[in-house]
């Protein structure tokens, strides 16, 4: 019973309005007819000025019809068909008046639209906030369309898109009506910045936590000096053991989650993050195309051209999510899934025996290299996460040369350089990184194992 008196008010309001601003638009335009006559009668500090009578009816027009307008600008606040409609019946009353009278015209217009803005951008921020959360919700995480590499994407970032474009569309034919401040049109775009910042911030921290790794940060310091404590570099009995103790922390809390969130879940991540930054961007040029003062708008907030520049930030936050679950993936795949063999394994008992190499570290790692080039859409993404691969695996590899319950001798220097070396040309492998790239990730270990084999 409200919505339904809610909504023949707002009919009322609309009709009332469309029948004034005819009804003074008619009577302006019968004033233009004979007003002229009467200009040397109007003590305006322009008299016998060709149109100061016409501009002096007009002005008190202006001040009329404000009361008038005043249940208006407060039943309508937000855009919905009465309010659009009030716009076009006060549109061509406000260019009657700025043709008589220049700017400001009709000021009550642009309190209006600016009303409506502010309540639709506040409308938005609630529903869009429910939108996403809904999409999250029911995500599969399954790729759309049957996973073809064109569309390894999910399903909740092409609801926020299909319905930002929507809303796109609705701003767009609001703010064609009359021209909107420089403050309304970035109350819009904030808006759809901010939730697509939040959509992709949401979408990264939904990767399961990772368990501390020995292998890396103050894990790796409080593990290495109860192995040096513990365990004499003469047995390696006894190395063995305690690196096995180090390394058996227990069993993560979360680790039937952790399995539970494939490799292949984590890079459509990644894509819907990749992709709503490709979105964004072609948002914002849609938005320019139809609103050129946004163009301007994006100059002075960033100081860049135009397009580019036009919701910068929510660009930024996608590329730090983008940035952030390949950085998840590449700890989850070195420091979760082979962490035990780096700790427990790797160059033990000693570097000379074959089996403890990094030649079966490398061929476990293989296939993961293999999905993620196969799982990641964009090239620039997926040569981001193997990097990062590479990184925290050279990370690794540094800590187990590191590590104080290890000793390396002059007869370790070849195989271990060999292995560093074995790192590098598996990583450039059919061209998955550049050489130059490999390279300087791989040089600080040539001068580790250089340093640990000195005699």
């Amino acid at each position: 019973c409200r919505a339904r008196q809610a909504a023949a008010q707002l009919a009322l309001e609309g009709w009332r309005v469309g029948v004034l601003a005819a009804a003074v638009r008619d009577e302006l335009e019968a004033e233009g007819r004979f007003a002229r006559c009467f200009d040397a009668c109007v003590d305006d500090g322009a008299a016998d000025e060709e149109g100061s009578a016409l501009r002096y009816a007009a002005r008190l027009f202006e001040r009329e019809i404000d009361e008038d307008l005043q249940p208006a600008l407060s039943t309508f606040v937000t855009i919905e068909a009465h309010a659009l409609e009030a716009i076009r019946a006060l549109s061509p009353l406000a260019a009657a008046f700025r043709s008589v009278c220049g700017e400001p015209a009709l000021p009550q217009l642009q309190q209006l639209c600016a009303n409506l803005s502010a309540g639709w951008c506040t409308q938005l921020e609630a529903l869009l906030a429910e939108s996403i959360g809904r999409a999250v919700e029911l995500e599969s995480w399954e790729p759309i369309s049957g996973g073809r590499p064109a569309v390894l994407r999910s399903s909740s970032v092409v609801d926020l898109f299909t319905q930002l474009d929507q809303l796109c569309d609705v701003f767009i034919s609001f703010a064609s009506l009359q021209p909107l401040q420089p403050a309304d049109l970035r109350a819009f775009t904030d808006v759809v910045e901010r939730k697509v910042g939040s959509y992709v911030r949401i979408v990264a921290e939904g990767c399961v936590p990772l368990p501390a790794s020995a292998l890396e940060g103050d894990a790796r310091r409080a593990a290495s000096a109860v192995a040096s404590d513990e365990a004499p570099a003469t047995s390696a009995g006894r190395s063995r053991s305690s690196r096995a103790k180090g390394a058996a922390a227990g069993p993560p809390a979360n680790k039937a989650a952790l399995e539970a969130q494939p490799l292949e879940q984590l890079c459509l991540r990644l894509n819907n993050c990749a992709w709503a930054r490709e979105q964004l961007g072609k948002l914002a040029s849609k938005l320019v195309a139809s609103l050129p003062d946004l163009t301007a708008l994006a100059r002075t907030r960033v100081g860049g051209g135009g397009v580019d520049t036009l919701m910068a930030g929510g660009a930024s936050q996608c590329d730090a999510a983008c940035d952030a679950i390949a950085k998840y993936v590449a700890r989850k795949v070195v420091y979760y899934e082979l962490g035990s063999a780096f700790l427990t394994q790797l160059y033990l008992p000693s570097p000379l025996d074959p089996a403890s190499r990094l030649a079966p570290l490398l061929t476990r790692l293989n296939p993961t290299l293999a999905a993620i080039v196969r799982g990641v859409a964009l090239a620039a993404w997926s040569k981001q996460a193997l990097l990062a691969v590479l990184g925290t695996f050279s990370l690794a590899l540094t800590a187990v040369l590191e590590a104080p319950n290890r000793r390396y001798a002059p007869a370790h220097r070849t195989v271990l350089l060999q292995d560093v070396q074995r790192l590098a040309d598996f990583f450039m492998d059919g061209g998955l990184l550049d050489e130059q790239v490999v390279a300087g990730s791989v040089s600080p270990l040539r001068a580790l194992v250089e340093a640990s084999c000195a005699a």
